[in-house]
């Protein structure tokens, strides 16, 4: 009995029938020496991106560590079409959008990549939920912009490789309990158009270095809101890059430009409308994970 049972396993493995989740990084590294300059690299890829139905709604210079010497460029992306799609999946889904585009350079030259909704995605909406729309999406985008510059194609999977959607350990956690809820009002004719008029408003307004990227309304009962604080974003790409820094690699870390903005979220659940962001703790957990503990808790 017992020789036939480990024959039978043999043959399942053998065999191909154990299935073994996908391992997908946070970013997706479509090429590295990329031919021409900088700013030409960018005009390129949106161009492109526009031409084949993603509509560019923010690019910005991403702010780089002091002394980092190198550009990095973020630029944010929209499709109604698959935005709908991730929508129809549930509002906290909207976490999950839009997507984002990075330029950064090292000493090899100009690399181009993208935040990889195969990975993303399996986090914010589930390990089940919309996989081949995810996959096929990452496809899409990795072949948009492999034809629209010159240079070196690899296709590399880098950030932290995750093979579930779940982030676990130290500020890890169910995707949707880490949702943080900054104000809610009962909903009633016009408020969400109000609540959501004033978020932007005290954006626009505040005093603390927060600067709106991007508004974006893909639905008449959901706004997201994109933004940044330069010294935020150098420091997270400093920490993101400490362990992988050397002579030879001066600032690594900006190869996670495509993790901000940060979404500040507007929509209705239950009867209410809320204001919602991600916990600070597990949006960095999700997207610099391997940075490691150390860096992180910093």
């Amino acid at each position: 009995m017992k020789k036939s049972i480990l024959v039978a396993l043999a043959i399942l493995f053998l065999t191909g029938a154990v299935v073994r989740a996908e391992d997908y990084g946070v970013y997706l590294k479509v090429a590295d020496k990329v031919e021409g300059s900088f700013d030409d690299s960018v005009k390129k890829i949106e161009s492109a991106l526009n031409e084949n139905g993603w509509k560019v709604i923010a690019s910005y210079n991403a702010s780089v560590p002091e002394g980092c010497g190198f550009r990095a460029h973020t630029i944010v992306i929209h499709s109604p079409e698959y935005a709908n799609k991730i929508i129809a999946t549930g509002q906290a889904s909207a976490f999950a959008l839009p997507l984002r585009v990075e330029l950064y350079e090292d000493e090899s030259g100009i690399n181009v990549g993208f935040v990889n909704p195969a990975s993303i995605n399996r986090t914010m909406l589930g390990d089940d939920t919309a996989t081949e729309l995810s996959v096929s999406t990452m496809k899409t985008l990795s072949e948009i912009l492999a034809a629209s510059v010159k240079g070196n194609m690899v296709n590399k999977q880098i950030g932290e490789i995750r093979n579930k959607g779940k982030v676990g350990g130290m500020g890890g956690g169910d995707f949707r309990d880490k949702i943080e809820v900054i104000y809610k009002k009962e909903d009633a004719p016009g408020v969400f158009q109000d609540i959501a008029a004033k978020v932007k408003e005290g954006i626009l307004a505040n005093r603390e270095g927060w600067k709106l990227i991007y508004t974006l309304e893909p639905a008449g009962d959901l706004a997201i809101y994109g933004v940044n604080k330069p010294e935020i974003e150098a420091r997270a790409y400093g920490i993101a890059g400490e362990k992988r820094q050397s002579e030879d690699y001066r600032c690594p870390g900006i190869d996670h430009a495509a993790a901000f903005p940060i979404e500040v979220i507007v929509y209705k659940d239950k009867g209410m409308v809320k204001v919602v962001t991600l916990d600070e703790m597990y949006r960095m957990k999700v997207y610099f994970e391997d940075a490691g503990n150390w860096a992180f808790m910093k």
